[in-house]
């Protein structure tokens, strides 16, 4: 029993002293040897089992061993889970760009990571582009803003980046970012989120096409009625995405559309008013009107593990 607890021992410390040589060398992270350390009540753990079980299982020290391990690794989990889901307001950033009238069409691409998002209409159209974001210290939104001499187009990109890498457990959170687009620019919308709870609400916008791409998370698009200066009625406008969350879409009544849906073999049916759309063969509801309609749009919905709802604002 005293070999047994001797290599016990033996193992131990040479586990901490690779740990210790690993931050010496800078090659672990703030935040991850952060919440090593919170674990080191685990050794204590450990210690008892190692007691409790090595004196009654030919394999008592090692199972003490994986069985403190496994705590430790899923009370840091079930740690950095709940900080996660946490609001964070440590932070706050501005975003204002101003744009030039004379545009001929404004393309802004958003990515952001564990981020609840929110797309609207700007109030003072002369302000151009703006917003603001709160999170987490770790965390900020680079902007870069380009124009295109060829045709006077322009760029926005806004893209969420973590500073710390592995960030420290007091930090982790989720942040928020609104966005507040112009009414007198034809927009090119694509929006990437890692996680969150996103609304795009392209009402009173002249938006060209929109592209969702989320990875985890519900989202809520209500689409504009729709003035395209460059898409055509037979092209499809853009592509929305949740891979694991809900979508629900919002067309306005005097829009008809075509949307093709990509559910994944879910399983899950849609949720769509059967007075304004027909359910066709090939997963694609569509418009009743749409033969007749003046304004038609397509866009095709991938939402693989959840629930698709289409809706039309002040339908019965």
């Amino acid at each position: 029993m005293r070999r047994r607890s001797n290599l016990l021992l033996g193992i131990v410390a040479v586990g901490i002293a690779v740990l210790l040589l690993l931050r010496a060398l800078g090659l672990i992270p703030d935040g991850l040897f952060d919440l090593i350390v919170r674990g080191w009540p685990g050794l204590l753990v450990l210690a008892g089992l190692a007691l409790l079980l090595g004196r009654r299982l030919p394999l008592g020290s090692l199972m003490a061993l994986i069985i403190s391990g496994g705590l430790v690794i899923g009370l840091a989990a079930t740690a950095f889970t709940q900080r996660a889901a946490e609001q964070r307001t440590d932070y706050q950033q501005r975003i204002e760009q101003p744009l030039a009238d004379d545009l001929t069409l404004l393309r802004v691409q958003v990515a952001t990571l564990a981020t609840d998002v929110e797309f609207l209409r700007t109030l003072n159209p002369a302000a151009g582009v703006t917003g603001e974001f709160i999170g987490s210290l770790e965390n900020s939104i680079t902007v870069d803003y380009t124009v295109a001499a060829a045709d006077n187009s322009a760029t926005l990109t806004l893209r969420e980046t973590q500073t710390g890498g592995f960030p420290m457990l007091e930090t982790v959170g989720r942040g928020t970012l609104r966005v507040e687009l112009p009414a007198q620019i034809p927009l090119d919308v694509a929006f990437s989120g890692a996680d969150g709870a996103v609304i795009l609400n392209m009402s009173g916008l002249p938006l060209e096409r929109l592209n969702v791409e989320m990875a985890n998370g519900a989202v809520i698009v209500t689409l504009p009625d729709y003035d395209p200066a460059f898409s055509q009625p037979t092209e499809t406008l853009g592509e929305l995405t949740t891979r694991n969350g809900d979508l629900t879409l919002f067309v306005p009544a005097s829009v008809s559309a075509r949307l093709e849906l990509e559910r994944g073999g879910s399983g899950i049916d849609p949720l769509y008013d059967a007075g304004i759309y027909n359910y066709l063969v090939g997963d694609i509801l569509e418009a009743r009107d749409i033969t007749v309609a003046e304004t038609v749009v397509r866009y095709r919905l991938v939402v693989p593990r959840g629930r698709i709802r289409v809706e039309v604002p002040g339908s019965s």
